[in-house]
């Protein structure tokens, strides 16, 4: 085909018209500085931290998650907002080509080059492209409207109006911007058609929604002039979506993309540890401008969509903490605290400059967040698990938790007897450290002390403090032991060296407990040189393989699904013993969400004869928690239902006749929940470790 299968760009448009539009164009521009710079101003506010690391990884990740929206389409509901995500993207590709074909043109003209091609085939499927787009833009759009006024899910839920700020932004919400795509969009419709009705161009059945509009439209006697101020209508509504790009909550598909870029790129759930014990004047946060600036870019760049709500453990068991409303009650405090705090930064650079006004508002962790959100999270990263754009939720909270117990020594009356124990005695029970080796009093276990040459050994077998001290989890640790042996591995234990990671501690914000067991475990453990570690406690393996290399400890860990899995599938143990019963397989946070490893477990279990391991929707990556990470295993829940009990239903949705586990704390958890509904006659709770032994006939005794 050739040049004349096309339109003149600007086609029966007036001057003055389209001088308003680019001088619209010019306060958009302005628009974006303004807002660019102020929000500049407020992440500058927080501390430094390096994400520039890896960058191309880091864009990569960014393009996949953010315009290839896979966070978001997870979700049944998620296809709406994919469906106008795309219409968007196309519609703005669509008007960008026009650009190029128009203005840009010219210029591109004085250095000799020909960028002109919107006509011929190009244009036939660019008219197809654009109706298309129009649609799905405006059906995402409708329906996502009716999801927020009809169904009004749960995790649209807004916070309390009090800690909301009555400003422009809060006053138009969603809504504007929403009625602002639809409208540009139908505007968009109608144009098209008005201008097939007013100047008559051949192959309109390439515009195959546009020339249907323009038949309702023709049958009124549109023409000319209504195209022309159709037009400006069209240009206004757009310039107002553009608007709400900078001034709204569509801000986030700027943010969104740039916080992704920002991510966290090491292990999932792993917490940064304090600089600078021994001169820091002030340890974790009290204040907003304490978070770094990429704490701070995430407030800006929360959708406030609730997917971080869906599988929380606080959320859905009625307690106060809800990770959505924290973000955005964390950002409204810094929207109205920002003027004291740009105050204070603009007087700390002048020399002689006046005293910046005092701070009189809220406090941020008392009465912003409130005690009882702080010290409810479990750290099962649902929360993070579930946000879109790379919010990381855990470590503010951790951080308002480090300030409390460092600064404050305010926390939950419970803990002190957990942080009394693992500083005396090296586990949170407190029970004597010369007894931690007692379980496997004539098993014939080695401690690696003992052993003349500790290298020979082939892992050490880090038992934790609940497979040492807990009467039913030492059953897990001889069933493990036994599986060891039988498949001919050679391993020992540290016994009375082991002591506690230090995992409740630093969850709990006692940092400094934390860093000083953490040292002394990898003092242990670098002298002894173990080509392997494997444990039964997801919460250990965290720690050790993820969090002590920033103590100097790197090693190579295993979790006990591994090591059992990678025994059988090399044949050095063969579970025949049948076990004839529908399982459930509970899926610990910290190895099946912070860790990604829920493959070993399942296979593990499949190798058992008889088993049927059924699925709940809550599972692998989504798991919902027992309610005893975050250190929230030592102490009350205060608040709502029991956070064991909702996990325990979810499992007995599927009519299991057993729980599978694969960690001590889920083990407690989960059996206190079969107690709690008088079920202990008909269902067990068992480790994978014990299952797995009684199949293979390993002697646990």
């Amino acid at each position: 085909m050739n040049e004349q299968v096309t339109r003149q760009i600007l086609w029966n448009i007036p001057v003055p018209f389209i001088v308003l539009m680019y001088s619209l164009l010019g306060l958009l521009i302005a628009g974006f500085i303004y807002a660019g710079v102020r929000w500049y101003r407020l992440v500058s506010l927080g501390v430094s931290d390096d994400r520039l690391d890896h960058p191309l990884e880091r864009v990569l990740l960014s393009l996949r998650d953010s315009f290839g929206q896979g966070n978001v389409i997870r979700e049944t509901w998620g296809w709406m907002h994919y469906a106008f995500y795309v219409a968007f993207v196309g519609l703005f590709i669509g008007t960008t080509i026009v650009v190029i074909n128009s203005d840009v043109r010219d210029l591109f003209d004085l250095f000799g080059l020909d960028l002109y091609f919107y006509y011929g085939d190009f244009y036939l499927y660019f008219k197809v492209a654009m109706d298309t787009f129009f649609i799905l833009l405006i059906l995402g759009v409708l329906m996502e409207g009716v999801r927020r006024a009809v169904r009004k899910p749960s995790v649209l839920n807004e916070p309390p109006a009090a800690k909301v700020r009555d400003n422009l932004e809060n006053r138009l919400g969603y809504w504007f911007p929403m009625s602002m795509m639809v409208m540009a969009a139908v505007t968009g419709l109608m144009l098209e058609g008005a201008r097939i009705n007013a100047a008559h161009p051949a192959f309109t059945e390439w515009a195959y929604v546009g020339r249907v509009v323009g038949g309702f439209e023709g049958a009124l006697g549109a023409g000319a002039t209504y195209h022309r101020w159709l037009w400006l209508v069209h240009v206004l509504f757009v310039y107002a979506l553009l608007f709400c790009f900078p001034f709204t909550k569509l801000r986030h598909l700027i943010f969104g993309p740039l916080n992704l870029f920002f991510r966290n790129l090491g292990p999932r759930g792993r917490l940064a540890p304090i600089k600078d014990f021994e001169t820091a004047e002030t340890f974790g946060v009290s204040q907003v401008e304490q978070y770094t600036w990429k704490q701070i870019l995430d407030m800006g760049a929360c959708l406030e969509c609730g997917r971080c709500t869906i599988n929380c453990p606080t959320v859905n068991t009625g307690k106060t903490l809800n990770p959505k409303f924290l973000v955005i009650e964390q950002r409204e405090h810094l929207l109205d605290k920002a003027p004291f705090l740009l105050a204070a930064k603009a007087n700390g650079k002048q020399a002689g400059g006046a005293e910046a006004p005092a701070w009189d508002g809220p406090d941020m962790i008392t009465q912003v967040a409130t005690e009882e959100a702080v010290w409810a999270c479990t750290t099962c990263g649902w929360c993070e698990e579930g946000c879109p754009v790379g919010i990381e939720h855990i470590q503010r909270i951790v951080d308002m938790r480090r300030y409390d117990v460092l600064m404050e020594s305010r926390f939950p009356t419970e803990l002190t007897g957990a942080f009394k124990g693992i500083e005396n005695q090296g586990n949170p029970w407190g029970l004597a450290q010369e007894k931690r080796a007692e379980w496997a009093d004539g098993l014939d276990i080695p401690e690696i002390a003992t052993l003349a040459d500790p290298s020979e050994i082939d892992v050490l077998y880090w038992v934790g403090c609940a497979g040492s001290y807990d009467e039913r989890i030492q059953r897990v640790s001889k069933s493990f032991a036994a599986l060891m042996k039988q498949a001919g591995v050679k391993f020992a234990i540290l016994g009375r060296e082991e002591m506690c990671t230090g995992d409740p501690a630093r969850r709990l914000g006692n940092e400094y407990l934390y860093a000083t067991v953490a040292a002394q475990n990898v003092e242990t453990l670098n002298r002894y040189k173990p080509r392997r570690i494997v444990t039964q406690c997801p919460h250990c393996y965290h720690n050790l393989k993820n969090e002590y290399p920033d103590f100097g400890g790197n090693y190579t860990v295993l979790h006990e699904a591994e090591f059992i899995d990678e025994l059988i599938q090399a044949g050095r143990l063969k579970p025949r013993g049948e076990i004839n019963q529908r399982i459930a397989y509970h899926d610990p946070c910290y190895m099946a969400r912070h860790n990604r490893k829920w493959d070993s477990a399942r296979s593990a279990l499949g190798a058992i004869p008889g088993t049927e391991v059924a699925e709940v929707e809550q599972s692998k990556n989504r798991t919902f928690c027992c309610g005893a990470g975050g250190g929230c295993f030592w102490k009350e829940e205060h608040e709502g239902t029991r956070i064991n009990e909702k996990r325990f239903d979810q499992l007995n949705e599927v009519k299991p006749e057993l729980i599978a586990v694969g960690c001590p704390f889920c083990m407690t958890m989960l059996e206190d929940a079969v107690k709690s509904r008088s079920l202990e006659e008909t269902m067990r709770v068992r480790d994978l470790a014990e299952l797995v032994a009684e199949s293979t006939g390993a002697n646990t005794k």
